[in-house]
C-alpha cells in the first residue's frame, strides 16, 4: 500500500464511527472514534450535528438517537 494522508485515515475513521453511532448509539460511535484517535472536537461535531456535514456525506440525512 502506498502513502496515505493522515486526514484521509481520520476521515475514514470518522465515517466508520458515524456508522457505528447510526447502527448502535452515539456513545458507541464516540468510543470507536476515541479508540481510533479522532480529535474530540471533530467527533463531537460529527455526532452532535450530522446535518452540518458536507453535502456528499452518505449519512447527512440520518437522525441519531
Amino acid at each position: 500500500m502506498g502513502f496515505v494522508r493522515a486526514d484521509n485515515v481520520t476521515a475514514t475513521d470518522v465515517e466508520r464511527g458515524l456508522a457505528v453511532a447510526l447502527l448502535s448509539d452515539i456513545e458507541a460511535g464516540a468510543r470507536f472514534m476515541k479508540c481510533k484517535g479522532v480529535p474530540l472536537p471533530v467527533a463531537l461535531r460529527v455526532l452532535l450535528r450530522p446535518a452540518q456535514r458536507r453535502s456528499d456525506d452518505w449519512a447527512r440525512d440520518w437522525v441519531l438517537h
